[in-house]
């Protein structure tokens, strides 16, 4: 009886390797037949002057944070309005994504690259706890208060995330640098 058991149990645990790892495979060949006109078109329409608007109400150009009176001028409701809401924020995320491959497309030619698409990375994860937090929010009907926190910083991390590859494309010379200006 043990026995059986440990024998079920061993083939479940080698098949749910199995599939993870055919999973991954699948993923890096997808990534990897990926063209840059397929990657540009995977990203969502952004408002990108209001995403600039509001990252730049948090932080400044180099990315740092803003003090005093210049800081958080823009009201929660505004920066709902501008954004388009948890739908806006949604695209966003999933432009993250796209933003993280186009990086790993640029490695391809220029592995200095790795750098930024590691710390890309970070931002979405970053931008997926925020979104998570609003999405729990929304949930317990607390939205209204949640928003001004975490909407705010999501956006600004997206906004610097599509500053890294722009400033990545232009320094590795990619070849569709305008079509990705136009996109994000």
């Amino acid at each position: 009886m043990n026995a059986e058991f440990f024998f079920i149990a061993m083939i479940v645990l080698v098949a749910a390797m199995a599939g993870v790892a055919f999973w991954f495979m699948q993923r890096a060949r997808r990534r990897d037949a990926a063209t840059w006109e397929s990657l540009i078109a995977r990203l969502e329409p952004v408002n990108r002057r209001a995403v600039a608007a509001i990252a730049l109400d948090l932080f400044d150009e180099s990315g740092t944070r803003r003090s005093g009176t210049d800081s958080d001028l823009l009201d929660p409701s505004e920066v709902w309005d501008m954004i388009g809401g948890l739908t806006g924020l949604e695209a966003m995320e999933r432009n993250c994504a796209v933003l993280i491959d186009i990086a790993a497309h640029v490695q391809r030619w220029y592995p200095e690259a790795v750098v930024v698409a590691e710390q890309l990375r970070l931002n979405a994860r970053e931008v997926q706890f925020h979104l998570g937090r609003l999405k729990g929010a929304a949930r317990t009907g607390n939205l209204h208060s949640a928003f001004a926190d975490y909407a705010q910083r999501a956006v600004a991390t997206y906004y610097r995330m599509t500053r890294s590859v722009l400033a990545l494309c232009e320094h590795a010379h990619a070849p569709g640098l305008m079509a990705l200006e136009k996109a994000i």
